[in-house]
């Protein structure tokens, strides 16, 4: 069995009054994708994610990327992240906003890496504008894998695209996958969620379920 790369015990996380993580436990290895699921809209998987990444302090509980607490020392394991409004390069091509974000990087991918993973090659001198909306979102998620991210953060992934567009983008993180990186997804879609290994559904800030996704299937 794979030691797990991220390990989440009893967390307790407080955003304003709405979103509230209360007791939630999971673990998640290399290689494996996994889904928080929330059952009703605000049930606080964007607040969990955030406190995994290292963004938002716990109130109680523990939080471990690579052994170490996210929040303190935010080093320890190479992460990107892929918000939900995404990024905006007007006026440059796909190449240049991926050597942009090279520049601010340590030990980074090269551009044509960064491009084959996400099956973004043949768009290289395209520019931004011109884009899909599917296609700006594989940008987005070129961009995270940048640093030779070991962990990858998603908040809603495949939110306001097409399904041509959200199978394309679940194809990529699934490759991702298979190179040995973690994915953790935040969404309220439950086809999106499907389509992870595992599932856990987070209701009012716990997560009362787990479903097992296409690979545990």
């Amino acid at each position: 069995m794979r030691a797990p790369l991220i390990e989440v015990r009893d967390l307790y996380v407080r955003a304003g009054e709405g979103e509230t993580v209360r007791g939630v436990s999971f673990t998640l290895s290399r290689g494996e994708v996994y889904a928080v699921l929330e059952a009703v809209a605000g049930s606080g998987a964007t607040t969990l994610l955030e406190a995994v990444a290292g963004l938002r302090r716990p109130v109680s509980g523990t939080v471990r990327v690579g052994g170490a607490d996210p929040y303190e020392h935010r080093d320890a394991v190479r992460s990107g992240a892929v918000w939900r409004e995404g990024g905006l390069f007007p006026g440059l091509t796909v190449a240049e906003v991926v050597d942009a974000w090279r520049r601010w990087t340590l030990d980074p991918l090269t551009r044509d890496e960064a491009l084959a993973l996400t099956g973004l090659a043949g768009l290289a001198d395209v520019r931004f504008e011109r884009l899909g909306p599917g296609e700006r979102r594989l940008l987005d998620v070129a961009l995270a894998l940048v640093a030779r991210s070991d962990v990858l953060y998603l908040d809603g992934p495949t939110a306001g695209l097409g399904g041509a567009d959200a199978a394309r983008v679940w194809d990529v993180l699934r490759l991702i996958a298979a190179h040995g990186t973690a994915v953790l997804v935040a969404t309220g879609d439950p086809a999106e969620a499907a389509r992870a290994d595992r599932v856990g559904v987070l209701a009012r800030g716990r997560l009362a379920g787990r479903l097992a996704g296409p690979a545990a299937a």
